[in-house]
């Protein structure tokens, strides 16, 4: 196992907090011409993608780690997964480039309350069994809620690693 960058920050949860756990990948409602740029739906356009989540809550003995990338939930043995702390909102054309900013910006708040009120403490990094979960690979299909409040069946299954396709030859 590569060894894993130290966390930035790292919370000890005083009580369960609610948490949006990545489950997922689904086709957005935005589609982008060959320049990225907005663009209505056609041959040419591509449909972008956007994460889907799973609504839950911290155990005892969880942590909340700021890591390169964002924050992730660290479980007692040591399993790593990237997590949301505020409500993920459906990408727009005028969202769809700056979700992963906003939702960085509205965590680093939702943090800001957390340690206010207590339920955010200070401490130190957990240290990790492996490198973060990778539940983003797993595409699902259009339509699917965007938040799930049922625990996904596979969403601790091992994410096999990207499959590499051979370049074709154009003759």
């Amino acid at each position: 196992m590569r060894p894993q960058p130290r966390a930035t920050r790292a919370f000890d949860t005083a009580r369960p907090i609610e948490i949006f756990r990545v489950a997922g990948r689904r086709p957005a409602n935005v589609w982008v011409d060959d320049n990225g740029t907005p663009t209505a739906s056609g041959n040419t356009a591509q449909r972008m993608k956007e994460l889907v989540y799973w609504r839950t809550r911290t155990r005892p003995g969880e942590q909340i780690q700021e890591r390169l990338g964002g924050l992730y939930v660290v479980t007692t043995a040591g399993d790593c997964h990237p997590v949301a702390l505020s409500e993920p909102q459906e990408a727009t054309p005028e969202t769809a480039f700056l979700g992963a900013q906003s939702i960085r910006e509205r965590d680093a708040a939702r943090v800001a309350e957390l340690i206010a009120s207590g339920d955010l403490v200070e401490g130190t990094g957990l240290r990790l069994r492996g490198p973060p979960s990778r539940p983003g690979d797993r595409l699902l299909p259009a339509g699917h809620p965007l938040i799930v409040d049922e625990r996904p069946a596979d969403i601790d299954a091992p994410t096999p690693p990207p499959r590499r396709v051979a370049p074709q030859r154009w003759s």
